[in-house]
């Protein structure tokens, strides 16, 4: 639902936006301020955890990506179906609307280290059984969609304290340098994720992905065993769920830049989701690629957004966050419109690279400008507010596409998104985020 390992990011890239109460102030958490000193324990001890939270970040990602391209492709081989294809997505992503919230204000509650581990094993447990009902025969649909709905609950379950871990093991100045490093690290596997996901897919089964990405899943596990932060407790235990979760909205409210992002985040995310879904259709069924083909088609993605990796850190000194968010959409204006006006394997390739490349713009634009804006003790619930705020359209957009994929084609998806985009962007340019640096 999102780093760069040879890029040194500017120190001082923090936004030039103050949160408009004492409830939002940018100040580092105790364990970011210890860091600073020159301290050689502490400042190796927040190396250290990053450096775990990277590789898992690494392993989770390949895993991710096998399960992100073979998972469409079972549908697809199943019902030939861009409605079920558009159905198991919207199962996907129903998690992050209905329990965001609530995972957000769990996160700052418990132990992270110990909700990690949880969240990844029982990824780890529903992916085995995943593959053992599709090797069986049994493919029925809702159960399917079941599966689904659970993977990505707890996959935001992960991903909603990764976040809070990262706020907790990196200095301020450092968290889009953190930011960047691990979209390189996911990018990366963008490239080689879908091309030895094309080498399984060439295999007798197809569900040998599903059984690998559990492997990595198990491996993280390992890590995150090995992961030693000094947290402390966020909130008192003995505290409402209720009044804390208030206490999140009631920041994330004050907070008008966050809340201005969050807008444009929502109208924007709709569009992203879409695309990737009927990218997949179009390829299967307009063009007619073999399973192993597009697997290797759509590391153009990976490639364009490790490009944005590289470059991310010298965009940002010279035009700014905001102006960077802003590129972002253009380049997702441009790669619809060649979606919309080529029929052939090597714009089509071309395009993902673009939207590659201004996905990783766009994302790590949004996490840093969210960090930035929030302090550690309110990460988990800020995350999970604008977490449920971000996908307020997708599954609604997602599930309609899939009927008009079937009414009209592929085409209608790809220039309605370009306009979205373009009216969007229209809007962008005049707030006062356009100038955040």
């Amino acid at each position: 639902m999102k780093t760069d390992l040879a890029i040194n990011t500017a120190q001082n890239a923090s936004v030039n936006l103050s949160p408009a109460a004492a409830g939002t102030s940018n100040e580092p958490d105790a364990s970011a301020r210890s860091t600073d000193s020159p301290a050689t324990a502490p400042n190796l001890g927040y190396r250290r955890s990053f450096a775990i939270i990277l590789t898992s970040v690494v392993l989770l990602s390949f895993g991710g990506k096998l399960y992100e391209i073979i998972l469409p492709l079972m549908m697809y081989d199943i019902t030939h179906s861009s409605v079920a294809m558009s159905s198991m997505k919207t199962a996907e992503l129903l998690p992050n609307f209905f329990f965001a919230i609530f995972i957000g204000v769990l996160v700052d509650r418990v132990n992270k280290k110990r909700w990690i581990l949880w969240m990844i094993g029982l990824q780890a447990m529903l992916l085995l059984a995943f593959a053992v009902l599709f090797r069986s025969g049994i493919h029925l649909l809702p159960v399917y969609y079941a599966i689904g709905f659970l993977l990505m609950t707890l996959n935001y379950g992960y991903f909603n304290a990764e976040v809070s871990l990262i706020k907790l093991s990196v200095p301020v100045r450092e968290l889009t340098s953190a930011n960047a490093k691990l979209s390189f690290a996911e990018t990366f596997v963008g490239i080689m994720g879908p091309a030895l996901s094309g080498l399984i897919l060439m295999l007798s089964d197809i569900s040998d992905g599903l059984l690998i990405t559990s492997f990595c899943y198990l491996i993280c596990m390992g890590l995150f065993t090995r992961l030693k932060l000094a947290e402390k407790q966020e909130t008192p235990r003995q505290s409402r769920f209720a009044a804390e979760f208030l206490e999140g909205w009631r920041a994330f409210c004050v907070n008008k830049p966050l809340v201005l992002m969050t807008v444009f985040v929502v109208f924007l995310n709709c569009t992203y989701t879409v695309i990737s879904t009927t990218s997949i259709y179009y390829a299967k069924d307009d063009l007619g690629l073999s399973s192993s083909l597009l697997a290797v088609v759509l590391s153009a993605s990976g490639a364009g957004g490790l490009a944005g990796s590289l470059l991310l850190s010298r965009l940002r000194q010279s035009w700014g966050l905001g102006k960077v968010f802003g590129a972002s959409i253009l380049l997702n204006v441009i790669a619809y419109l060649l979606l919309f006006l080529i029929d052939g394997l090597v714009m089509f390739a071309v395009a993902l690279f673009l939207s590659g490349f201004a996905a990783t713009l766009y994302s790590v634009s949004v996490y840093a400008f969210r960090q930035e804006q929030t302090p550690a003790p309110l990460m988990g619930r800020i995350a999970g507010i604008t977490g449920t705020c971000f996908r307020i359209g997708m599954p609604i957009a997602v599930y309609a596409s899939g009927w008009v994929i079937a009414w009209w084609g592929t085409s209608v998806i790809f220039i309605t998104c370009a306009i979205w985009n373009l009216i969007v962007l229209a809007f962008y340019v005049r707030t006062r985020l356009w100038n955040v640096q």
